[in-house]
């Protein structure tokens, strides 16, 4: 099926007892048009992302599980329950090189789009479309990270994600928007890791019109000083969530 930005290549038996084709093309499209949203991109795609059913990962096409076929053409559960493995492999394709630190963000940073479709696209809030995303396990895994010393060594996945999730509860998803589309048009990008961190918060903290120094520093992220000095003309968030585990 051929939808506005995306095709879906799923056995043939899976559409042919669609009642409502036009829902699912309806689905799709504001998916579709979510994911672009988020990365401050133009709502048409170039290139029309596909899934194929076959086993799950991303790139182009999209591979998915033939079982997860038929998630792919209900609308209303999509609505309900979510759909966070195709959003997710959707998100990877969105990464860009010039804000992502590997390996701590690549299972991550596309979780950003999960969480966002979800919400704003789906109506599915995030602790119902995954259980990871329950406040209380969101807590338990920063606070769990504090205690154990802050060691960037274990800032991967769901623990990274705490970090970018403690941004957006505080300063909403235009930020993400202003921060991805500064990044559009940026040049000069450090390659290395710790060049690419301080770039980020360099970024973001304008962005938001706070200084976030403190705040990447107590996530464990390398700050260098003169990332502090830039950032220093900027009132500082300083009750930011991590504070609190001193």
């Amino acid at each position: 099926m051929e939808f506005e930005n995306i095709i879906l290549t799923v056995h043939s038996d899976v559409v042919r007892g669609l009642d409502r084709p036009d829902l699912v093309a309806a689905l799709w499209d504001d998916i579709m048009r979510g994911i672009a949203d988020l990365a401050a991109v133009p709502t048409k795609f170039p290139c029309k992302e596909r899934f194929v059913a076959g086993f799950m990962h991303a790139g182009y096409p999209i591979m998915i599980q033939s079982s997860s076929s038929p998630d792919l053409m209900n609308p209303v559960a999509a609505c309900s329950s979510g759909l966070w493995g195709a959003i997710h492999e959707l998100g990877h394709n969105q990464q860009r090189v010039v804000w992502e630190f590997p390996s701590h963000t690549t299972e991550c940073t596309c979780n950003l789009w999960s969480v966002y479709v979800h919400e704003e696209v789906l109506g599915v809030n995030q602790d119902q479309a995954h259980p990871n995303m329950v406040l209380a396990n969101r807590q338990s895994r920063a606070e769990g990270y504090a205690k154990e010393g802050r060691n960037l060594a274990s800032w991967d996945m769901w623990v990274a994600l705490e970090t970018y999730m403690q941004l957006q509860d505080q300063f909403v998803w235009d930020a993400f928007k202003k921060v991805f589309a500064a990044y559009h048009t940026m040049q000069n990008v450090p390659n290395d890791n710790q060049g690419k961190m301080n770039l980020y918060a360099e970024t973001f903290s304008p962005t938001v019109e706070r200084n976030l120094a403190p705040f990447f520093k107590a996530w464990g992220w390398p700050i260098k000083p003169a990332t502090e000095e830039k950032l220093s003309n900027l009132p500082v968030w300083s009750n930011h969530p991590m504070a609190q585990y001193g």
